[in-house]
């Protein structure tokens, strides 16, 4: 990791009372930071902190006491240095102590021991309270201890219900046709032209959410059931061509027989 270096002694620690300058120009100098301040009053040191000979584009000036540091504050904060806007800051020194306090570092883990060299065990000292000049007494083991070894379950899945299909009972409109297998260049109007012959209320061509392009098949909606029901008729015996498409000419279905207004086709 890269470090900040400084040839002298920092300013944080010889004068407590100073400002942090933040947002320098990187072409700034020691000197012209100085003399930015020293209208505000008698400018102990300024300081740009740099990484070797580069500036990191902040700094400090440091000041005979408190009360200059708030006046720096008021006067320079947001003003205009080397063509940019620094940021002027009351700067305080940490608290005694603080720089050397450090999280203590985590014990080792200690190492688990093998089950097999578990098994072994030697006791080296005497346990019955006489002098050490007692032989060791090593004791083994008569058996290799084997690990237990547990195997992983996959959890089972719960089962899925199935939900029955219910299938709603859907009636043919009796005053809207569905319109199936279109040029996908056909237009409301084009739609409405194919039955002048009866007279229909609108007629508009199915177009997608996202992209508004036509999905090949529309509706008609006619004056009363008569012109429906004369209408399928006409295009059943006499098919009814666009541009070399053959058309799909049907009652559309509701959901209900109430619903002719959320008419759906049966594309089946």
């Amino acid at each position: 990791m890269s470090t900040v270096t400084e040839t002298k002694p920092t300013i944080v620690d010889q004068f407590p009372s100073k400002v942090f300058v933040g947002n320098l120009s990187f072409k700034t100098t020691d000197g012209q930071l100085k003399d930015f301040f020293s209208d505000v009053g008698d400018v102990k040191e300024a300081r740009i902190i740099t990484r070797g000979p580069r500036s990191l584009g902040y700094g400090f000036v440091a000041f005979a006491d408190d009360a200059t540091v708030n006046k720096a504050v008021e006067m320079k904060n947001q003003a205009e240095l080397e063509g940019r806007k620094i940021n002027v800051e009351s700067a305080r020194p940490m608290a005694e102590g603080a720089q050397d306090a450090r999280p203590a570092k985590p014990s080792a883990r200690r190492r688990r021991t093998p089950a097999k060299d578990r098994s072994k065990a030697r006791i080296d000292a005497p346990q019955d309270g006489s002098d050490s000049s007692q032989k060791q007494v090593k004791v083994e083991a008569t058996e290799d201890v084997k690990p237990t070894v547990r195997r992983h379950q996959p959890r089972k899945s719960p089962k899925k219900v199935e939900q029955p299909i219910v299938k709603e009972e859907r009636t043919p409109s009796e005053t809207v046709v569905f319109v199936g297998n279109l040029p996908f260049s056909t237009t409301d109007e084009e739609l409405s032209k194919l039955f002048a012959d009866f007279s229909i209320s609108s007629a508009h061509v199915v177009v997608g959410q996202k992209n508004s392009r036509p999905k090949g098949f529309g509706f008609v909606t006619f004056a009363s059931h008569e012109d429906q029901t004369k209408a399928v008729e006409k295009f059943v015996n006499e098919p009814l061509t666009v541009n070399d498409r053959v058309l799909n000419i049907k009652a559309a279905f509701s959901e209900s027989p109430s619903a002719d207004s959320a008419v759906e086709a049966d594309t089946a």
